[in-house]
């Protein structure tokens, strides 16, 4: 094994966690189904067709706050949670909404 292969393939390598990270994405989704799909049908009941969901993110904030490859995957895995529900990138974008000092936050910006 070489030193680059340690850092890809180890047991706490880059690929490893990265995939966890992806992982962790998805479960935000998952975690969250209940109150998107409440803003979900309460903006389609207003005929509102582009509007913001804001929600928490408890996962790794201060990696997230780095704006680099953590939270790049991070979205990546909100994006493959979200097509999971038929909701398609082109139907949202994901920003990190970091206003507050304490709370780090998703912004989901939908546009149907």
């Amino acid at each position: 094994m070489s030193l680059k292969t340690d850092y890809l393939q180890g047991a706490n390598g880059f690929t490893a966690q990265m995939a966890d990270v992806f992982a962790q994405g998805q479960a935000y989704v998952i975690a969250n189904l209940a109150t998107l799909t409440t803003e979900l049908q309460t903006n389609a009941a207003k005929g509102v067709k582009s509007f913001k969901v804001t929600l928490l993110s408890p996962f790794e904030p201060s990696n997230l706050r780095l704006k680099g490859l953590h939270m790049q995957t991070y979205f990546s895995g909100i994006s493959a949670g979200l097509m999971a529900q038929e909701i398609y990138n082109y139907e949202v974008t994901i920003a990190l909404n970091t206003s507050d000092n304490v709370d780090t936050k998703v912004d989901l910006n939908f546009s149907f």
